[in-house]
């Protein structure tokens, strides 16, 4: 404490103590590391697509749609979980709803394996309803790869950006938002 002649000690003591407040605060923030985009994929038990858009329009039944997760995907994709792992290898687990003897989709857990660019900015990996069918009687599923933009990751959500040519209109550029909320 400093204390200065002419009545300044009390305002003196409160500007030293509020230095020091700020000192140590400012010491306490310097200690936290802010997490990689590695350490937030894989430090969840897993993702789950909770919404996704797609622009333009694309083709269903008589009409088209932008909303692909309400409109396109079948209730069974819509609970896939995908899980990072720091290795490298990842696993889409098929959620409760399990597709029909007839349709496509994971009814077994299929590995795979996912990497980011240099940056961490974008995500190469299979997006599970983006999947070629081997048509087999096991109804395997080729491996193919897309990469994704990585609009925002924090702990709790994944917004990923992905761009195709597809087979809906030849020479149409179609662009998927894909929202992932963590499992908890």
């Amino acid at each position: 404490t400093v204390v200065l002649p002419n009545g300044t000690g009390k305002t003196k003591k409160v500007l030293v103590l509020a230095l020091v407040a700020i000192f140590a605060l400012s010491l306490s923030s310097c200690g936290k590391k802010e997490k990689t985009n590695t350490e937030k994929i894989t430090t969840a038990k897993g993702w789950v697509l909770k919404a996704a858009t797609v622009t333009p329009a694309v083709p269903v039944g008589e009409g088209t749609t932008t909303n692909w997760y309400g409109d396109y995907l079948y209730e069974y994709e819509q609970d896939d979980i995908i899980v990072f792992n720091a290795n490298g290898s990842f696993v889409i687990k098929p959620g409760n709803k399990l597709p029909g003897d007839n349709e496509d989709g994971y009814i077994t857990e299929k590995a795979d394996t996912w990497t980011f660019n240099s940056d961490e900015t974008k995500v190469t990996m299979q997006i599970p309803f983006f999947y070629d069918i081997d048509e087999t009687p096991a109804r395997t599923f080729n491996k193919q790869q897309e990469v994704a933009e990585i609009s925002s990751l924090t702990e709790t959500e994944m917004v990923l950006i992905y761009k195709a040519n597809t087979n809906f209109a030849k020479g149409t550029d179609y662009t998927w938002t894909l929202t992932y909320q963590a499992v908890k």
